[in-house]
Protein backbone atom coordinates (compact mmCIF):
# COMPACT_ATOMS: atom_id res chain seq x y z
CA UNK A 1 0.00 0.00 0.00
CA UNK A 2 1.03 3.54 -0.86
CA UNK A 3 1.35 5.74 1.61
CA UNK A 4 -1.14 8.15 0.22
CA UNK A 5 -4.19 6.49 0.98
CA UNK A 6 -7.12 8.23 2.76
CA UNK A 7 -6.95 5.97 6.11
CA UNK A 8 -5.11 6.98 9.64
CA UNK A 9 -3.28 10.43 10.06
CA UNK A 10 -4.24 11.66 6.72
CA UNK A 11 -8.14 10.08 7.54
CA UNK A 12 -7.80 12.03 10.57
CA UNK A 13 -6.81 15.39 9.38
CA UNK A 14 -10.21 16.00 7.98
CA UNK A 15 -11.70 16.04 11.05
CA UNK A 16 -10.15 18.68 12.80
CA UNK A 17 -12.84 18.07 15.72
CA UNK A 18 -10.68 15.21 16.91
CA UNK A 19 -6.98 17.19 16.80
CA UNK A 20 -7.68 18.33 20.30
CA UNK A 21 -6.66 15.09 22.79
CA UNK A 22 -9.12 15.89 25.18
CA UNK A 23 -11.99 15.37 23.01
CA UNK A 24 -10.76 12.82 20.71
CA UNK A 25 -9.63 9.40 19.64
CA UNK A 26 -7.86 7.85 16.43
CA UNK A 27 -6.36 4.62 16.32
CA UNK A 28 -4.90 2.82 13.04
CA UNK A 29 -3.65 -0.84 12.21
CA UNK A 30 -2.47 -1.14 8.53
CA UNK A 31 -1.40 -4.59 7.38
CA UNK A 32 -0.11 -5.23 3.54
CA UNK A 33 -3.11 -3.45 1.51
CA UNK A 34 -5.80 -3.25 4.28
CA UNK A 35 -6.13 -0.73 6.91
CA UNK A 36 -8.66 0.11 10.08
CA UNK A 37 -8.72 3.21 11.51
CA UNK A 38 -11.33 3.64 14.81
CA UNK A 39 -12.09 7.32 15.46
CA UNK A 40 -14.16 9.00 18.22
CA UNK A 41 -14.84 12.70 19.28
CA UNK A 42 -16.40 12.79 22.60
CA UNK A 43 -17.45 16.56 22.00
CA UNK A 44 -20.47 18.45 21.34
CA UNK A 45 -21.56 18.39 17.39
CA UNK A 46 -19.27 20.59 15.17
CA UNK A 47 -18.13 21.96 11.74
CA UNK A 48 -18.43 19.60 8.89
CA UNK A 49 -15.36 17.34 7.96
CA UNK A 50 -13.10 18.81 5.44
CA UNK A 51 -13.79 17.65 1.76
CA UNK A 52 -12.18 14.08 1.33
CA UNK A 53 -9.62 14.04 -1.77
CA UNK A 54 -9.96 11.13 -4.06
CA UNK A 55 -8.91 7.62 -3.53
CA UNK A 56 -9.32 4.64 -5.55
CA UNK A 57 -11.06 2.93 -2.69
CA UNK A 58 -13.84 1.72 -1.07
CA UNK A 59 -14.73 2.56 2.90
CA UNK A 60 -17.15 0.91 5.28
CA UNK A 61 -17.68 2.73 7.98
CA UNK A 62 -19.37 0.80 11.20
CA UNK A 63 -21.01 2.82 13.41
CA UNK A 64 -19.91 1.74 17.36
CA UNK A 65 -22.37 3.99 18.65
CA UNK A 66 -26.14 5.99 17.78
CA UNK A 67 -24.42 8.88 16.12
CA UNK A 68 -26.68 11.35 14.04
CA UNK A 69 -24.91 12.94 11.00
CA UNK A 70 -25.41 14.29 7.38
CA UNK A 71 -24.06 13.49 4.35
CA UNK A 72 -22.82 14.83 1.10
CA UNK A 73 -21.81 13.06 -1.48
CA UNK A 74 -19.81 15.21 -5.07
CA UNK A 75 -22.34 17.61 -3.14
CA UNK A 76 -25.56 15.67 -3.13
CA UNK A 77 -27.16 14.95 -0.42
CA UNK A 78 -26.80 10.92 0.59
CA UNK A 79 -29.17 9.26 3.78
CA UNK A 80 -27.08 8.60 6.53
CA UNK A 81 -28.21 6.27 9.03
CA UNK A 82 -27.73 6.69 12.87
CA UNK A 83 -28.42 3.27 14.16
CA UNK A 84 -25.03 1.19 16.00
CA UNK A 85 -24.34 -1.31 14.19
CA UNK A 86 -25.07 0.02 11.01
CA UNK A 87 -22.49 0.55 7.95
CA UNK A 88 -22.24 3.54 5.16
CA UNK A 89 -20.37 2.66 2.42
CA UNK A 90 -18.59 4.97 0.26
CA UNK A 91 -16.52 5.00 -2.73
CA UNK A 92 -13.89 7.23 -2.07
CA UNK A 93 -13.39 8.73 -5.74
CA UNK A 94 -16.23 10.80 -4.68
CA UNK A 95 -15.63 13.74 -2.53
CA UNK A 96 -17.31 13.06 0.14
CA UNK A 97 -18.20 15.75 3.74
CA UNK A 98 -19.96 14.38 6.89
CA UNK A 99 -20.89 17.05 9.55
CA UNK A 100 -22.15 14.90 12.93
CA UNK A 101 -24.77 15.77 15.27
CA UNK A 102 -24.10 13.72 18.13
CA UNK A 103 -20.37 12.35 19.57
CA UNK A 104 -19.57 9.49 17.11
CA UNK A 105 -17.25 6.70 17.45
CA UNK A 106 -17.25 4.53 14.61
CA UNK A 107 -14.28 2.04 12.58
CA UNK A 108 -13.27 2.88 9.32
CA UNK A 109 -12.55 -0.15 6.96
CA UNK A 110 -10.15 0.80 3.79
CA UNK A 111 -10.56 -1.67 0.62
CA UNK A 112 -8.50 0.00 -2.12
CA UNK A 113 -9.98 -1.05 -5.20
CA UNK A 114 -6.60 -2.68 -6.59
CA UNK A 115 -7.22 -5.66 -3.90
CA UNK A 116 -10.39 -5.92 -4.94
CA UNK A 117 -9.37 -6.12 -8.72
CA UNK A 118 -7.17 -9.00 -7.97
CA UNK A 119 -9.93 -10.96 -5.86
CA UNK A 120 -12.28 -10.57 -8.93
CA UNK A 121 -10.13 -11.82 -11.02
CA UNK A 122 -9.16 -15.09 -8.70
CA UNK A 123 -12.94 -15.42 -8.95
CA UNK A 124 -13.03 -14.78 -12.62
CA UNK A 125 -14.91 -12.02 -12.61
CA UNK A 126 -15.28 -9.89 -15.97
CA UNK A 127 -16.05 -7.16 -14.35
CA UNK A 128 -16.77 -5.29 -11.16
CA UNK A 129 -20.10 -3.22 -10.63
CA UNK A 130 -20.57 -1.72 -7.50
CA UNK A 131 -24.47 -1.80 -6.68
CA UNK A 132 -25.67 0.14 -4.11
CA UNK A 133 -25.87 3.84 -3.83
CA UNK A 134 -22.77 5.44 -1.76
CA UNK A 135 -23.29 6.67 1.33
CA UNK A 136 -26.06 4.81 2.02
CA UNK A 137 -26.42 3.08 5.64
CA UNK A 138 -27.41 -0.62 6.10
CA UNK A 139 -27.42 -3.45 8.60
CA UNK A 140 -24.79 -5.69 7.36
CA UNK A 141 -23.80 -8.85 10.66
CA UNK A 142 -21.10 -9.97 8.51
CA UNK A 143 -19.41 -6.32 8.32
CA UNK A 144 -20.23 -5.86 12.26
CA UNK A 145 -18.58 -8.60 13.18
CA UNK A 146 -15.57 -9.07 11.32
CA UNK A 147 -14.86 -5.02 12.09
CA UNK A 148 -15.56 -5.75 15.90
CA UNK A 149 -13.06 -8.66 15.87
CA UNK A 150 -10.31 -6.00 14.66
CA UNK A 151 -11.38 -3.82 17.57
CA UNK A 152 -8.84 -5.73 20.39
CA UNK A 153 -5.84 -5.31 17.41
CA UNK A 154 -7.00 -1.65 17.39
CA UNK A 155 -5.97 -1.49 21.19
CA UNK A 156 -3.47 -3.45 21.19
CA UNK A 157 -1.35 -3.34 18.01
CA UNK A 158 1.67 -5.26 19.10
CA UNK A 159 -0.24 -8.00 19.12
CA UNK A 160 -1.97 -8.37 15.60
CA UNK A 161 0.01 -10.43 13.59
CA UNK A 162 0.06 -10.18 9.85
CA UNK A 163 -1.89 -13.76 9.80
CA UNK A 164 -4.84 -12.63 12.00
CA UNK A 165 -5.52 -8.74 10.09
CA UNK A 166 -4.91 -10.63 6.42
CA UNK A 167 -7.37 -12.90 7.39
CA UNK A 168 -10.30 -10.71 8.52
CA UNK A 169 -9.04 -8.44 5.19
CA UNK A 170 -9.80 -11.51 3.12
CA UNK A 171 -12.66 -11.96 4.67
CA UNK A 172 -14.02 -8.29 4.12
CA UNK A 173 -13.11 -8.22 0.52
CA UNK A 174 -14.35 -11.64 -0.53
CA UNK A 175 -17.90 -10.25 1.45
CA UNK A 176 -17.68 -7.47 -0.23
CA UNK A 177 -17.28 -8.30 -3.51
CA UNK A 178 -20.17 -11.52 -2.98
CA UNK A 179 -22.72 -8.53 -1.41
CA UNK A 180 -22.45 -5.66 -2.87
CA UNK A 181 -20.54 -6.08 -6.87
CA UNK A 182 -21.76 -7.96 -9.82
CA UNK A 183 -19.10 -11.03 -9.95
CA UNK A 184 -19.73 -14.97 -10.75
CA UNK A 185 -22.44 -16.90 -8.75
CA UNK A 186 -20.99 -18.18 -5.41
CA UNK A 187 -21.37 -21.82 -6.62
CA UNK A 188 -18.43 -21.00 -8.82
CA UNK A 189 -16.43 -20.05 -5.88
CA UNK A 190 -16.21 -22.64 -3.37
CA UNK A 191 -13.28 -25.18 -3.81
CA UNK A 192 -12.39 -28.35 -2.29
CA UNK A 193 -9.72 -28.32 0.78
CA UNK A 194 -6.02 -28.55 0.40
CA UNK A 195 -4.20 -31.77 -0.78
CA UNK A 196 -2.49 -33.52 1.61
CA UNK A 197 0.98 -32.18 0.29
CA UNK A 198 -0.54 -28.46 0.40
CA UNK A 199 -1.66 -29.04 3.99
CA UNK A 200 1.50 -30.28 5.25
CA UNK A 201 3.61 -27.47 4.03
CA UNK A 202 1.28 -24.95 4.86
CA UNK A 203 1.19 -26.35 8.49
CA UNK A 204 5.02 -26.42 8.33
CA UNK A 205 4.97 -22.63 7.07
CA UNK A 206 2.99 -21.53 9.94
CA UNK A 207 4.63 -23.23 12.67
CA UNK A 208 8.14 -21.75 11.73
CA UNK A 209 6.56 -18.39 12.14
CA UNK A 210 4.37 -18.86 15.86
CA UNK A 211 5.13 -14.67 15.74
CA UNK A 212 2.78 -15.01 12.82
CA UNK A 213 4.24 -12.25 10.87
CA UNK A 214 4.09 -14.24 7.21
CA UNK A 215 1.46 -13.28 4.97
CA UNK A 216 -1.98 -15.68 3.68
CA UNK A 217 -0.07 -14.68 0.31
CA UNK A 218 3.01 -16.09 1.29
CA UNK A 219 1.85 -19.70 2.77
CA UNK A 220 -0.82 -19.64 -0.50
CA UNK A 221 2.36 -19.38 -2.50
CA UNK A 222 4.11 -22.16 -1.24
CA UNK A 223 0.91 -24.19 -2.25
CA UNK A 224 0.68 -23.16 -5.69
CA UNK A 225 -2.62 -21.18 -4.69
CA UNK A 226 -4.23 -17.97 -4.60
CA UNK A 227 -4.66 -16.51 -1.28
CA UNK A 228 -8.21 -16.38 -1.59
CA UNK A 229 -8.15 -20.28 -2.12
CA UNK A 230 -5.81 -21.44 0.06
CA UNK A 231 -7.92 -18.91 3.10
CA UNK A 232 -11.05 -21.29 2.04
CA UNK A 233 -9.21 -24.61 1.44
CA UNK A 234 -7.34 -24.32 4.27
CA UNK A 235 -10.48 -24.14 6.72
CA UNK A 236 -12.00 -27.08 4.84
CA UNK A 237 -9.15 -28.90 5.37
CA UNK A 238 -8.62 -28.06 9.35
CA UNK A 239 -12.09 -26.76 10.58
CA UNK A 240 -10.62 -23.45 11.61
CA UNK A 241 -9.02 -20.40 9.97
CA UNK A 242 -5.23 -20.25 9.72
CA UNK A 243 -4.71 -17.32 12.92
CA UNK A 244 -6.87 -19.71 14.83
CA UNK A 245 -4.78 -22.77 14.06
CA UNK A 246 -1.57 -20.74 14.43
CA UNK A 247 -2.84 -20.00 18.15
CA UNK A 248 -3.48 -23.48 18.83
CA UNK A 249 0.15 -24.42 17.65
CA UNK A 250 1.47 -21.31 20.36
CA UNK A 251 -0.83 -22.98 23.19
CA UNK A 252 0.64 -26.51 22.35
CA UNK A 253 4.19 -25.70 22.11
CA UNK A 254 4.19 -23.47 25.35
CA UNK A 255 2.98 -26.69 26.83
CA UNK A 256 5.51 -28.56 25.95
CA UNK A 257 7.91 -25.54 27.40
CA UNK A 258 5.94 -25.33 30.62
CA UNK A 259 6.45 -29.15 31.30
CA UNK A 260 9.89 -29.77 29.68
CA UNK A 261 11.80 -26.52 31.17
CA UNK A 262 12.02 -24.40 33.49
CA UNK A 263 12.55 -21.28 31.17
CA UNK A 264 10.49 -18.34 32.98
CA UNK A 265 6.97 -17.40 31.84
CA UNK A 266 8.44 -14.17 30.01
CA UNK A 267 10.88 -16.31 27.67
CA UNK A 268 8.03 -18.75 26.80
CA UNK A 269 5.32 -16.05 25.63
CA UNK A 270 8.33 -14.98 23.08
CA UNK A 271 9.54 -18.60 21.76
CA UNK A 272 6.38 -19.07 21.22
CA UNK A 273 5.10 -16.19 19.24
CA UNK A 274 3.07 -14.26 21.69
CA UNK A 275 4.37 -10.22 22.47
CA UNK A 276 4.81 -10.71 25.84
CA UNK A 277 3.81 -12.39 29.00
CA UNK A 278 0.32 -10.89 29.09
CA UNK A 279 0.03 -11.51 26.05
CA UNK A 280 0.58 -15.27 26.85
CA UNK A 281 -1.52 -15.68 29.61
CA UNK A 282 -4.56 -13.80 28.44
CA UNK A 283 -4.47 -16.42 25.07
CA UNK A 284 -3.41 -19.34 27.18
CA UNK A 285 -6.41 -18.25 30.13
CA UNK A 286 -8.85 -17.80 27.00
CA UNK A 287 -8.22 -21.65 25.50
CA UNK A 288 -7.36 -23.68 28.64
CA UNK A 289 -9.27 -22.08 31.04
CA UNK A 290 -6.27 -21.54 33.77
CA UNK A 291 -2.92 -19.16 33.70
CA UNK A 292 -0.20 -20.85 32.14
CA UNK A 293 1.69 -20.43 35.88
CA UNK A 294 -1.05 -22.28 37.56
CA UNK A 295 -1.11 -25.21 34.91
CA UNK A 296 2.93 -25.69 35.17
CA UNK A 297 1.80 -26.28 38.76
CA UNK A 298 -0.77 -28.26 38.66
CA UNK A 299 1.15 -30.43 35.83
CA UNK A 300 4.13 -30.92 37.40
CA UNK A 301 3.01 -31.60 41.41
Amino acid sequence: MNDFGLYGERLATLFPMIQQPRWGLVKSLQKGTFAAVRMAHFGRASDPTLPSPPDEAFALCLRLRHQRAEAWVDGRYARKGAMKDEISIYDLRCETIVRFQDPFDFLYLYLPHSTLNGLASEFDASRIQFDIAAGLSIRDPVVAHLGKCLLPALERPHEANELFVGYVAMALNTHFLRKYTTILPVDRLQRSGLTPWQLRIAKDVIRTHLDGEVSLSRIASECGLSAAHFARAFKISTGTPPHRWLMDQRIEESKLLLLGSALPLTEIAIKCGFSDQSHFTRAFSAKIGTTPGRWRLIRKS
